[in-house]
Protein backbone atom coordinates (compact mmCIF):
# COMPACT_ATOMS: atom_id res chain seq x y z
CA UNK A 1 0.00 0.00 0.00
CA UNK A 2 2.76 2.47 0.95
CA UNK A 3 4.70 1.66 -2.20
CA UNK A 4 1.71 2.62 -4.34
CA UNK A 5 1.28 6.01 -2.66
CA UNK A 6 4.86 7.25 -2.86
CA UNK A 7 6.89 8.02 -5.96
CA UNK A 8 10.06 6.06 -6.53
CA UNK A 9 12.33 8.89 -5.35
CA UNK A 10 10.78 8.86 -1.87
CA UNK A 11 10.60 5.08 -1.38
CA UNK A 12 14.18 4.40 -0.34
CA UNK A 13 14.17 7.39 1.99
CA UNK A 14 10.91 6.28 3.63
CA UNK A 15 12.10 2.73 4.23
CA UNK A 16 15.20 4.01 6.04
CA UNK A 17 13.10 5.93 8.58
CA UNK A 18 12.00 4.25 11.78
CA UNK A 19 8.36 3.21 12.06
CA UNK A 20 7.67 5.83 14.77
CA UNK A 21 8.81 8.66 12.54
CA UNK A 22 7.04 7.29 9.46
CA UNK A 23 3.89 9.18 10.41
CA UNK A 24 5.78 12.50 10.52
CA UNK A 25 7.35 11.72 7.16
CA UNK A 26 3.91 11.38 5.58
CA UNK A 27 2.74 14.63 7.17
CA UNK A 28 5.81 16.74 6.40
CA UNK A 29 7.06 15.35 3.08
CA UNK A 30 6.41 17.24 -0.09
CA UNK A 31 6.33 14.62 -2.78
CA UNK A 32 7.22 15.93 -6.22
CA UNK A 33 8.68 14.21 -9.20
CA UNK A 34 12.11 15.50 -10.21
CA UNK A 35 10.83 16.69 -13.59
CA UNK A 36 8.11 18.91 -12.09
CA UNK A 37 10.28 20.59 -9.50
CA UNK A 38 11.98 23.88 -10.32
CA UNK A 39 12.61 25.10 -6.76
CA UNK A 40 14.95 23.76 -4.10
CA UNK A 41 13.47 22.32 -0.94
CA UNK A 42 15.41 23.18 2.21
CA UNK A 43 16.55 20.05 4.01
CA UNK A 44 16.62 20.10 7.81
CA UNK A 45 17.77 17.23 10.04
CA UNK A 46 15.44 16.41 12.90
CA UNK A 47 17.59 15.47 15.91
CA UNK A 48 14.80 13.35 17.43
CA UNK A 49 14.82 11.04 14.40
CA UNK A 50 18.58 10.40 14.50
CA UNK A 51 20.10 7.48 16.37
CA UNK A 52 23.78 7.31 17.22
CA UNK A 53 25.88 4.44 18.49
CA UNK A 54 29.43 4.65 19.74
CA UNK A 55 31.96 1.87 20.14
CA UNK A 56 34.87 2.33 22.48
CA UNK A 57 38.07 1.00 21.03
CA UNK A 58 40.73 -0.89 22.91
CA UNK A 59 44.08 -2.38 22.11
CA UNK A 60 47.67 -1.36 21.86
CA UNK A 61 48.40 1.92 20.18
CA UNK A 62 44.75 2.99 20.04
CA UNK A 63 44.02 1.25 16.76
CA UNK A 64 40.30 0.98 17.44
CA UNK A 65 39.54 4.39 18.89
CA UNK A 66 36.70 6.48 17.45
CA UNK A 67 35.03 3.64 15.60
CA UNK A 68 32.38 5.81 14.01
CA UNK A 69 31.24 5.97 10.42
CA UNK A 70 32.85 9.38 10.03
CA UNK A 71 36.49 9.55 11.18
CA UNK A 72 37.62 12.92 9.91
CA UNK A 73 38.88 14.15 13.27
CA UNK A 74 40.21 12.50 16.40
CA UNK A 75 37.49 13.95 18.62
CA UNK A 76 34.04 12.46 19.06
CA UNK A 77 32.27 15.82 18.87
CA UNK A 78 34.08 16.77 15.68
CA UNK A 79 33.13 13.46 14.10
CA UNK A 80 29.50 13.90 15.16
CA UNK A 81 29.35 17.33 13.50
CA UNK A 82 31.02 15.99 10.35
CA UNK A 83 28.65 13.00 10.23
CA UNK A 84 25.59 15.26 10.53
CA UNK A 85 26.91 17.52 7.79
CA UNK A 86 27.53 14.50 5.55
CA UNK A 87 24.06 13.10 6.29
CA UNK A 88 22.44 16.44 5.47
CA UNK A 89 24.40 16.66 2.22
CA UNK A 90 23.35 13.16 1.16
CA UNK A 91 19.73 13.87 2.06
CA UNK A 92 19.87 17.12 0.04
CA UNK A 93 21.31 15.21 -2.94
CA UNK A 94 18.55 12.62 -2.67
CA UNK A 95 15.63 15.03 -2.26
CA UNK A 96 16.68 17.89 -4.54
CA UNK A 97 18.69 15.95 -7.12
CA UNK A 98 20.14 18.38 -9.67
CA UNK A 99 19.08 21.35 -7.51
CA UNK A 100 21.07 20.23 -4.45
CA UNK A 101 23.77 22.52 -3.10
CA UNK A 102 26.56 20.16 -4.15
CA UNK A 103 25.17 19.77 -7.68
CA UNK A 104 24.83 23.54 -8.07
CA UNK A 105 28.41 24.04 -6.88
CA UNK A 106 29.71 21.37 -9.26
CA UNK A 107 27.81 22.95 -12.17
CA UNK A 108 29.23 26.37 -11.33
CA UNK A 109 32.78 24.98 -11.28
CA UNK A 110 32.15 23.16 -14.56
CA UNK A 111 30.94 26.38 -16.22
CA UNK A 112 33.98 28.29 -14.91
CA UNK A 113 36.34 25.65 -16.26
CA UNK A 114 34.63 25.67 -19.66
CA UNK A 115 34.83 29.48 -19.75
CA UNK A 116 38.54 29.44 -18.93
CA UNK A 117 39.16 26.81 -21.59
CA UNK A 118 37.26 28.81 -24.23
CA UNK A 119 39.18 31.99 -23.37
CA UNK A 120 42.46 30.10 -23.60
CA UNK A 121 41.53 28.68 -27.01
CA UNK A 122 40.66 32.14 -28.30
CA UNK A 123 43.88 33.63 -26.97
CA UNK A 124 46.12 31.01 -28.54
CA UNK A 125 44.15 31.03 -31.80
CA UNK A 126 44.84 34.77 -32.06
CA UNK A 127 48.53 34.20 -31.32
CA UNK A 128 48.80 31.54 -34.02
CA UNK A 129 47.00 33.79 -36.51
CA UNK A 130 49.40 36.65 -35.76
CA UNK A 131 52.41 34.36 -36.17
CA UNK A 132 51.08 33.14 -39.51
CA UNK A 133 50.54 36.74 -40.64
CA UNK A 134 54.04 37.72 -39.51
CA UNK A 135 55.59 34.73 -41.30
CA UNK A 136 53.64 35.56 -44.45
CA UNK A 137 54.89 39.15 -44.48
CA UNK A 138 58.46 37.98 -43.79
CA UNK A 139 58.27 35.56 -46.71
CA UNK A 140 57.00 38.33 -48.99
CA UNK A 141 59.81 40.66 -47.96
CA UNK A 142 62.40 37.89 -48.44
CA UNK A 143 61.05 37.08 -51.91
CA UNK A 144 61.13 40.80 -52.80
CA UNK A 145 64.75 41.01 -51.64
CA UNK A 146 65.67 37.95 -53.71
CA UNK A 147 64.05 39.44 -56.81
CA UNK A 148 65.87 42.72 -56.26
CA UNK A 149 69.19 40.95 -55.81
CA UNK A 150 68.60 38.88 -58.97
CA UNK A 151 67.78 42.05 -60.90
CA UNK A 152 70.95 43.66 -59.57
CA UNK A 153 73.01 40.65 -60.58
CA UNK A 154 71.52 40.66 -64.08
CA UNK A 155 72.15 44.35 -64.53
CA UNK A 156 75.73 44.06 -63.27
CA UNK A 157 76.50 41.18 -65.66
CA UNK A 158 75.23 43.03 -68.70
Amino acid sequence: MIARLLPRCALSWTYQCSSSSLHSVFLNARLFSNADRTKRVDVQLNESELTESFVKGSGKGGQKINKVQCQKTRSLDGNRRAARKLLQQKLDDHINGALSMRSLKIDKLRRKKASRKAKSRQKYAKMIKREDDDEGSELESESDELEDSEDDMKSSHS
